[in-house]
């Protein structure tokens, strides 16, 4: 694999689920001049046009789906409206109960329209020392930067998030733990192909994201209930992003 292909997870006629690394756009906008984005390597790598279905932030990893025809494009889109996606969230805070909550807060867009917003939300572990919890994220629509939005709404900001963190928290966990990006990771998504057939497509953690996870004294626990995030960590290739 060349350095700047993106490892493919799943594929088939009419799509392709591929792995982004933190730190890449998925398509050009006003703050990627000069960037390689997600969209052109796939693009690159497969010899064809593709389509984004849907967004993940550049500062996140995990699964992202492409049409890889324009007609499939639309019919997946829908597809994966009805389907789910999982994320993984490393938060600031030591969750409470209920363990489990259906955030329905209503966001602002960029265009300052409110509109309705749903996330399901779950903790999966949490620790005392230090201070932190991970959260199990399935956003039920897919409003900006809504997971992010709504742990902040719950007082437990992302850590690494720096528009939406705490920027005390963020430096302490960056010069004292590693983590230098925002700790969100698309987990798996699972959709209804064109042809009918179900898929399930996961990704594992990025290695950057893996050796922060596993210093908490909950790793070995919360791998059990997620076995992905004990799967071999896939490279960063940080050199490769920014290209």
């Amino acid at each position: 694999m060349g350095k700047k292909e993106l490892t493919i997870l799943a594929r088939g006629h009419g799509w392709v689920v591929v792995a982004k690394p933190p730190r890449l756009v998925v398509h050009h906008n006003e703050h990627s001049r000069g960037a390689y984005p997600a969209l052109q390597r796939v693009r690159d790598q497969l010899g064809c046009s593709v389509y984004p279905i849907h967004r993940l932030d550049a500062a996140a990893s995990g699964c992202l789906l492409f049409g890889t025809d324009r007609d499939a494009a639309g019919v997946l889109a829908g597809a994966l409206g009805r389907g789910e996606k999982t994320y993984v969230a490393l938060v600031r805070g030591v969750c409470g109960e209920p363990s489990s909550v259906d955030v329905q807060r209503p966001l602002r867009d960029d265009n300052g329209i409110i509109k309705e917003a749903r996330t399901l939300l779950s903790c999966a572990a949490r620790s005392r020392e230090p201070p932190c919890s991970l959260v199990v994220a399935r956003p039920v629509t897919g409003r900006y930067h809504q997971i992010r939005r709504h742990l902040r709404g719950l007082s437990h900001p992302i850590i690494g998030d720096r528009q939406h963190g705490d920027k005390q928290v963020n430096r302490l966990w960056r010069e004292h733990r590693g983590v230098d990006r925002l700790a969100l990771h698309c987990l798996s998504i699972t959709f209804q192909a064109p042809d009918g057939g179900r898929v399930e497509a996961t990704c594992p953690l990025f290695d950057d994201m893996a050796t922060s996870l596993r210093q908490l004294p909950f790793f070995d626990e919360v791998a059990r209930k997620l076995p992905a995030l004990g799967a071999a960590a896939l490279p960063r290739n940080a050199r490769a992003e920014a290209l």
